[in-house]
């Protein structure tokens, strides 16, 4: 089962390409659907402008050039073609209608600044009149080349405006049917790509404990014998200089095998904490005290500015870690001669624990990724003891666990500052 850690990293994985997924799916839908909007509507004008005109020009035909003079004139062309729902009128040159072939009424007809553009072929537009919508035909009338009136058709957009919503809803229903559909598919199909992912931390954390146990034992008896050698004087002259950087290193390869199994059992479990109210200005303080000399081996000062209580609730021992952690990590990439300043302050709700040296700083570029495994930035050092890497990201984890977070900045004066941010609160003890 992969740790707590890992499964947050996954679900944030899967959340991000289930996002990336669906935002593609969105561009892809609403793509279509618009485009399948406008060739429908398109469509549904280039109908209503189609049965529009050839009414007006069956009925052009059906009069033939010559204009009606009256009611039996006007009866004469009853077998003209008409359309349901549209108005058909025959004009004189002036615009007076002579004949209303559908017996209907629109408001807006007759259009008369329709009449001027009909005179060159048949002129289509759309007239608009207390809120209704018109669309208008009309084409001129000619005996040979004269040209005698005009026939003009108009059609209510009403019901062809209520036919284009139905079909802009059917089309969004449609897709956001699709989306909905598309979003699980996407949310199972992400889920499954992890799967190999989660597999693979998992073989990774089985590696990374299993061979640091086997590691302990080795490391352990490289020790022990090396003591044994050094205790008895079984090693003489230049070999003492050699024994004893033989058992500084098994010391390292122990704090790196221990390190790993801590990460590893991290990993696989929550950190467990002992949690209890205490003064976080008095832990920082007695912490320093403790670490002054091993800053001062290395030409460094190593000072508190704690003034007040800073309350919290956190475990003093994995406290002290963290500010080890932190510390050892600044003595370790300062200048000889230079300080490290560790303080601590109350804020709010929030006690807030920096760490300040005075050394090469942090680029911002490496300010996130330092605090994963394995992360040393080359040419910092400058004591020499290297480390493992993995300093940081124990400090990340601990300050997590306590439901705060650890950054690293820059202060004013130069260098890199660690901030710990932990939930204030408690009484101190």
């Amino acid at each position: 089962m992969p740790s707590p850690t890992t499964e947050g990293l996954l679900r944030r994985t899967r959340l991000r390409l289930f996002a990336t997924t669906l935002a593609l799916l969105v561009l892809l839908v609403v793509g279509v659907g618009a485009a399948t909007a406008f060739v429908a509507l398109s469509a549904l004008d280039a109908d209503v402008d189609r049965a529009l005109t050839a009414a007006v020009e069956a009925q052009a035909q059906a009069i033939a050039g010559e204009l009606p003079e009256g009611e039996e004139e006007r009866e004469g062309h009853e077998n003209a073609p008409a359309v349901a729902d549209t108005v058909l009128l025959v004009l004189d040159p002036s615009g007076t209608v002579l004949l209303n072939r559908t017996g209907q009424t629109l408001p807006g007809l007759p259009a008369l600044d329709a009449l001027g553009a009909a005179g060159s072929g048949a002129d289509l537009r759309t007239v608009t009149t207390d809120g209704t919508e018109v669309r208008v035909a009309t084409v001129a009338l000619r005996s040979g080349s004269t040209m005698v009136g005009y026939v003009q058709g108009g059609f209510e957009l009403t019901l062809h405006e209520r036919q284009s919503q139905s079909i802009v809803l059917a089309i969004v229903a449609a897709g956001l049917l699709g989306l909905l559909a598309a979003a699980a598919i996407a949310y199972v199909v992400t889920g499954r790509a992890l799967v190999p992912v989660r597999e693979g931390f998992e073989s990774q954390r089985r590696f990374v404990a299993d061979a640091s146990h086997e590691l302990r034992t080795p490391a352990a008896l490289i020790r022990a014998n090396a003591e044994v050698l050094e205790r008895e004087g079984l090693v003489a002259g230049d070999g003492r200089d050699l024994l004893a950087d033989v058992i500084a290193e098994a010391d390292r390869l122990g704090g790196l095998v221990g390190d790993l199994l801590q990460l590893a059992a991290w990993d696989e479990t929550r950190l467990v904490l002992a949690t209890a109210p205490l003064d976080v200005a008095q832990v920082a303080r007695e912490t320093v005290r403790g670490a002054t000399a091993l800053a001062n081996e290395r030409g460094v000062r190593l000072t508190i500015d704690a003034d007040g209580p800073a309350p919290a609730i956190a475990d003093r021992g994995r406290l002290v870690q963290l500010l080890l952690v932190l510390v050892d990590n600044a003595v370790d990439h300062s200048p000889t001669g230079t300080e490290v300043t560790v303080r601590v302050r109350q804020e709010g709700s929030q006690v807030l624990l920096h760490v300040d040296d005075q050394g090469p700083g942090i680029p911002a570029a490496d300010r996130q990724r330092i605090f994963e495994p394995f992360t040393r930035l080359p040419g910092t050092t400058r004591h020499g003891s290297g480390g493992t890497g993995l300093g940081l990201a124990i400090a990340r984890r601990i300050a997590e666990a306590h439901g705060g977070s650890i950054e690293v900045g820059a202060p004013p004066a130069g260098g890199a500052r660690f901030t710990v941010r932990l939930p204030g609160g408690g009484a101190t003890t």
